[in-house]
């Protein structure tokens, strides 16, 4: 063993190694200062303070444009990772258990520059692979239709370009925990909980402007999971839906200022809260939401805004009617609902059941949306004559060319369930066309 000739200090060393690894001028005019330095916390006192120091001496200025930090890695009590302690977990391990993607994506979460406790329960319920896996396969089964933008569909488009625009503010400032909260927020809450939730009904008028919004924020979650998000651009590739070969090839998306309206956004924060504490009354009464009520009675300061968005609201309540009032009291927003129920609104409750529970019968047998089917309904007189009122409507809603509600039947049928709506009782039988 000898000692390596002209080190004149490991720091010293360290400090010049940023332009000293470039051989000519033309190479340091190109690559320095550096665009970025990552590393930990414990570096301001080395690495960075060495190269700081003789870039100033040298060149006068500082070797690096910016600085991202990362903190220690620590285990559930606080303590430093140690092998000889026990307490330390091989990354290997939790690849092999949970793909590389949710360790980078834990990782990107948690760290914001200080030290942090490793939390497995982190990457346990991780709910983004999932949710993009879900809104992929919901686009893959809409059948498309004509294109028809509704009040709804250019919130969507605000609030998807507000977010491209914050989130590329985030990424271009290292802020990689806040991009991440910001990709969660808008993935889960609004487009998913929010938006599909606005439009399923109707899906296939908007299935593109969808398309567009989901594979625009599968670019922007790349960076952090790049196999996961490579695995669902190939599935669109094969559906000729993209034209670049690889996610990582296709380019960044750019913010469209002109459909941001901030005021409509605004305006669906209200209504959206509406919706919120309209629902929580339903569950005080509990009142299921398959259940149509006759009205709700809306007290808010900002009423005004809010009869733009009277049907979303009315849907999404599922009430017949709703009244704005002005709101003087302190409490700025109250929903009152009228929960008196007619044998009209009933039939209606019990038919929004029953297709609930056809549906659900078709998804076990396989079916596809698509697949017409022929649908009888076995039951008791009392419940018969209450279904037939809207008979018209679950079989359109279920894909049934034939619906029949019978009291008995001496047949024996392959596919039958049986169904409970309330008090109400009886058997489905599907008959594959």
């Amino acid at each position: 063993m000898s000692r390596v000739n002209g080190v004149l200090d490991v720091w010293f060393d360290s400090g010049v190694s940023s332009w000293a690894a470039l051989e000519t001028q033309d190479k340091i005019k190109r690559y320095w200062p550096a665009d970025l330095n990552i590393e930990g916390k414990d570096q301001f006192r080395g690495w960075w303070n060495s190269q700081l120091i003789l870039s100033e001496i040298r060149f006068n200025k500082k070797p690096m444009e910016s600085i991202s930090v990362h903190g220690m890695v620590l285990d559930l009590g606080k303590k430093k990772m140690s092998k000889s302690k026990g307490n330390a977990i091989a990354p290997n391990e939790v690849i092999e258990k949970y793909s590389r993607d949710l360790l980078r994506y834990a990782l990107t979460k948690t760290s914001k520059g200080e030290d942090f406790s490793f939390d497995e329960k982190e990457l346990k319920e991780n709910k983004v692979l999932r949710m993009l896996e879900n809104i992929k396969n919901f686009i893959f089964q809409i059948k498309e239709s004509k294109e028809k933008i509704k009040i709804e569909d250019k919130w969507i488009i605000s609030k998807f370009n507000s977010f491209l625009k914050e989130t590329k503010e985030s990424y271009n400032k290292f802020k990689f925990p806040e991009a991440v909260q910001r990709l969660e927020e808008f993935l889960i809450e609004t487009l998913s909980k929010k938006y599909i939730k606005l439009i399923r009904d109707r899906a296939g008028e908007v299935k593109e402007n969808l398309e567009k919004i989901y594979l625009g924020t599968l670019k922007l979650f790349a960076p952090i999971i790049p196999f996961y998000t490579e695995k669902i651009w190939q599935e669109f590739l094969e559906k000729k839906k993209v034209k670049e070969d690889s996610i990582h090839l296709s380019k960044w998306l750019e913010p469209d200022e002109k459909k941001i309206n901030k005021k409509l956004e605004l305006k669906f924060e209200i209504a959206l809260e509406v919706i919120e504490k309209g629902l929580a009354e339903r569950d005080k009464e509990k009142i299921g939401l398959k259940w149509p009520l006759a009205k709700a009675i809306i007290y808010s300061k900002e009423h005004q805004a809010l009869k733009e968005l009277e049907e979303i609201i009315k849907k999404q309540l599922n009430v017949k009617e709703i009244e704005l009032k002005a709101s003087h009291k302190a409490e700025e927003l109250k929903v009152k609902l009228d929960t008196k129920m007619t044998p009209e609104l009933e039939a209606e409750g019990y038919a929004r059941n029953l297709i609930r529970s056809i549906q659900a019968f078709r998804k076990k047998l396989g079916l596809k949306p698509e697949n017409v089917i022929k649908t009888l309904i076995i039951t008791n007189e009392k419940t018969k004559k209450i279904l037939e009122k809207n008979k018209d409507i679950v079989a359109d809603k279920t894909n049934s060319k034939e619906l029949n509600v019978i009291t008995e039947s001496k047949e024996t049928f392959k596919n039958k369930a049986d169904f409970k709506i309330k008090d109400k009782k009886g058997e489905i039988v599907i008959i594959k066309k």
